[in-house]
């Protein structure tokens, strides 16, 4: 089956009320390098949030943080169907200066998330954190 390797603009949460929600109701899991919020969804299209906060690094810094988690997105869009994404990068991310090395990091760390069904998160290496109300 030949997926569209394209990111649109149907693929990024762009709505104020829809990041809230996301932000809101959302499960949040914590790795090494990434914090993730998912909220499952009916529609198939996968929409992803990329934030990259100062304290990662200088502008070239986040740019280069962001623009390698949109590139594993964009290529594994099948792994994130069904799902609004918020991805938050940490700071440790600032000292990795490949951005094929930021993306491989991106999607072990993603697939530890969504895998961990049989057991816990925190078992396999994260830390589920409890949703603040």
């Amino acid at each position: 089956m030949v997926t569209d390797q394209r990111f649109r603009p149907i693929h990024r949460l762009r709505l104020r009320k829809e990041i809230d929600r996301v932000f809101r109701e959302g499960k949040r899991f914590e790795g090494r390098w990434f914090r993730f919020i998912l909220l499952p969804k009916e529609e198939e299209i996968p929409r992803i949030l990329v934030v990259v906060g100062r304290k990662v690094g200088k502008a070239v810094t986040r740019n280069r943080v962001k623009r390698a988690v949109r590139e594993g997105f964009r290529k594994n869009k099948d792994l994130f169907a069904g799902l609004d994404l918020v991805v938050i990068a940490k700071p440790p991310l600032g000292e990795i200066k490949k951005a094929g090395e930021i993306e491989r990091i991106f999607l072990r760390e993603f697939e530890e998330v969504r895998d961990a069904s049989g057991n816990t998160a925190h078992q396999r290496g994260l830390r589920e954190e409890e949703a603040a109300t």
